[in-house]
């Protein structure tokens, strides 16, 4: 076992680290959707990787086959990515904490350049219409995503010291079992809320999509 430098944002209350999270969150999406909406072009990231989820759940005929898919998008992948993620720590940082960070990068690009498939922000007289639509759908599914981001840190199994692969110092090395691994109950709840709340942001897009 080996001494695991104590990084601030990886040992505090899981509020805190939600919180935090949430706001680098938003710092960052709001930082590259203004980059987005004054140069890219209108539609950019359209037929990018990160469209396929959407792409997937456009192709299915019926409301609960949509959910489903969305679903399975959501906890099947984009969770099961943050699981496995915060098994790793590169000096001291859970590796979980990228995956918010990418999130804010490619919604921000997206909502900047328009880049729904089954949607257009132009068809929205209101700005406050637009924006209360993707807080109920975008927030909710990126609320719960950090949820599970800080609920999951303890996972951390695996220590890295160097982020750099070819740096000699990349080799990883085992801090501590998995059958060690306690999640507090605070983090028990939070994890559940921010299963509950992808349940939740899955069906309101569903929903959403059908009445268009």
């Amino acid at each position: 076992m080996i001494d695991v430098p104590r990084i601030g944002l990886a040992q505090d209350h899981v509020l805190k680290r939600a919180l935090l999270l949430y706001g680098l969150h938003a710092l960052l999406f709001n930082l590259f959707f203004v980059f987005a909406y004054y140069i890219l072009p209108e539609g950019f990231m359209r037929s990018s990787p990160q469209m396929g989820a959407a792409e997937a759940v456009a192709r299915q005929p019926s409301f609960w086959s949509q959910f489903v898919v969305t679903v399975f998008f959501n906890l099947g992948v984009v969770a099961l990515i943050i699981l496995l993620c915060n098994f790793n720590r590169i000096k001291g940082i859970p590796v979980g904490y990228l995956v918010p960070v990418s999130l804010a990068i490619a919604g921000g690009l997206i909502v900047g350049t328009n880049s729904f498939l089954s949607d257009d922000l132009d068809r929205y007289s209101s700005v406050r219409e637009a924006m209360a639509l993707g807080q109920t759908i975008g927030g909710l599914e990126t609320l719960g995503f950090i949820l599970i981001v800080a609920a999951t840190v303890p996972l951390g199994v695996y220590h890295y010291r160097s982020w750099w692969r070819w740096s000699g110092r990349w080799k990883p090395e085992k801090v501590m079992n998995l059958r060690d691994i306690r999640l507090s109950r605070s983090e028990v709840l939070t994890l559940v809320a921010g299963l509950c709340l992808l349940i939740l942001a899955a069906y309101r897009e569903t929903a959403m999509a059908a009445s268009r």
